[in-house]
């Protein structure tokens, strides 16, 4: 008889491990889904995503927001690394950090097994918010940089006399964008710094010196030397 109970006993306790075992395995699942779905969400709010991949034609594959690109294991999204380079490099411009966010690194935050989680998540925030200091986001600084580095390439093909690399703007991948603007920084046009928002922000966030100030959009235009 006590052999018997104390069978029971046994079986009943080898069932609640198993089910407590088996809730655990759930809530670690459940997690790691909610960590993927809300890491995807990140990266679309920061627009570095490729959306609707099947819709680009073929003669758009090879400018620079396609042609560099990951796909996250496990999953069809698709990441523009153009995009993560060139705003990581935008970040690191203005906060004086030295984030590098490449292939692997992404693929390892996708997986929640990156030692750079916290930096990213910092890189995050400040896309969405910016900083205390400065309440202007990493979404508009990119807007404004963007637009700046236009005018630079502009000035570029107007003063050498032929395009950057000999590419089309719209080719040009993240590493030759860093060398456009080097020849930026060292050859900045003051006059069109003078007129141009964007190109004097660029300017600026290079450190270039005795900048003029210029009115910001919607504003009349000062010069000030």
């Amino acid at each position: 008889m006590k052999k018997a109970i104390y069978l029971i006993i046994v079986i009943v306790m080898s069932l609640a491990i198993c089910s407590c075992q088996l809730s655990n395995n759930e809530s670690m699942e459940t997690a790691s889904e909610d960590y993927t779905t809300e890491f995807i969400k990140k990266l679309k709010r920061m627009d570095v995503l490729i959306n609707n991949p099947d819709a680009i034609e073929e003669d758009e594959k090879s400018e620079k927001w396609y042609a560099d690109y990951i796909i996250l294991p496990d999953n069809e999204t698709m990441v523009s690394m153009y995009l993560v380079k060139v705003k990581t490099h935008l970040y690191n411009l203005v906060t004086e950090g030295d984030l590098v966010l490449n292939e692997y690194d992404l693929t390892d935050l996708y997986l929640n097994k990156s030692p750079k989680q916290e930096e990213f998540e910092d890189f995050y925030h400040w896309h969405l918010y910016g900083t205390k200091s400065d309440s202007e986001n990493g979404n508009e600084k990119y807007d404004n940089y963007y637009k700046g580095m236009a005018t630079g390439y502009r000035l570029y093909r107007e003063s050498i006399g032929h395009e950057f690399k000999d590419k089309d703007i719209w080719y040009l991948t993240a590493e030759e964008n860093s060398e456009l603007e080097q020849w930026i920084k060292e050859n900045p046009d003051y006059d069109t710094a003078s007129e141009d928002y964007e190109y004097n922000f660029l300017l600026d966030l290079l450190g270039v010196e005795n900048l003029p100030e210029v009115a910001t959009e919607g504003e009349s235009i000062y010069v000030v030397y």
